[in-house]
């Protein structure tokens, strides 16, 4: 009976882990996807790491104050790697309304079902741009594998907010406005060189009303740029999503 009590709550304490990992995952926490199929998923996994789990930790403290903290700790630590793998499509989303305001689509808005917001309809094409490219590059394998490993590095009831952990989160959390300028450089330098031009322009000519324009040519150049460089932001946040994994991998042995 006791060794029954003590698998159900190591599945108990994964399941909070993995719950809480799928909640924050690109992809997995897709406010489109159903409650019910998060927790369907989270049980099916928590059934599969349940076993391992229990051989490398055969002793649980049953008391219930322990499993509250160990609840909270597992909860913590599946959030940490969910909040770490889904910031570089923060920085996707940042590059998509830079983009987006310079190409004077600000006010064209679409409903994000991921985060259940608004955003301009750059910023939401290249959201489903990146995950699409995501699950060709088997990121989802990846968050499994990560949950996996997770159990070696951080064993249950031992997590600890570490300075290297914090400066891993950090790191990465400034990693996204860098990611997001990057992906969006093209479109920014191509603004800045016709805004320029227009400004050259209105002093040669001054006859002529610069600003009507200069919305109609920014737009009409950004978008051609835009068009131009999908391929090349593909290629970038292919590269960036492996930095983020390593970066990922990182946060996970440091806590």
């Amino acid at each position: 009976m006791e060794i029954a009590v003590l698998q159900f709550v190591i599945g108990l304490l994964v399941f909070v882990r993995v719950t809480s990992l799928l909640v924050l995952a690109p992809g997995f926490g897709n406010k489109a996807v159903p409650p019910t199929v998060k927790i369907a998923l989270g049980i099916f996994l928590a059934f599969v790491l349940s076993p391992v789990v229990s051989a490398a930790h055969p002793d649980v403290d049953l008391r219930l104050g322990s499993l509250v903290v160990m609840a909270l700790k597992e909860s913590a630590v599946g959030m940490a790697m969910g909040f770490a793998s889904g910031l570089v499509f923060e920085g996707v989303r940042i590059a998509g309304d830079l983009m987006g305001f310079d190409l004077g689509l600000s006010l064209a808005q679409l409903y994000d079902p991921e985060n259940g917001t608004s955003n301009n309809v750059v910023a939401q094409l290249l959201s489903m741009t990146a995950l699409m490219v995501f699950f060709v590059l088997n990121g989802h394998h990846f968050i499994l594998e990560a949950l996996y490993v997770s159990y070696s590095a951080v064993p249950l009831g031992q997590f600890h907010a570490s300075p290297a952990l914090l400066e891993g989160i950090v790191t990465l959390t400034g990693m996204t406005l860098v990611v997001g300028v990057k992906l969006a450089a093209p479109v920014i330098v191509t603004s800045f060189l016709l805004n320029i031009g227009m400004a050259v322009l209105a002093r040669v000519a001054p006859q002529i009303n610069v600003f009507f324009v200069a919305v109609s040519l920014k737009t009409g150049a950004g978008m051609f740029v835009l068009m131009a460089s999908v391929p090349m932001v593909v290629a970038v946040f292919r590269k960036l999503l492996l930095g983020f994994e390593d970066g990922m991998l990182t946060i996970v042995k440091a806590m």
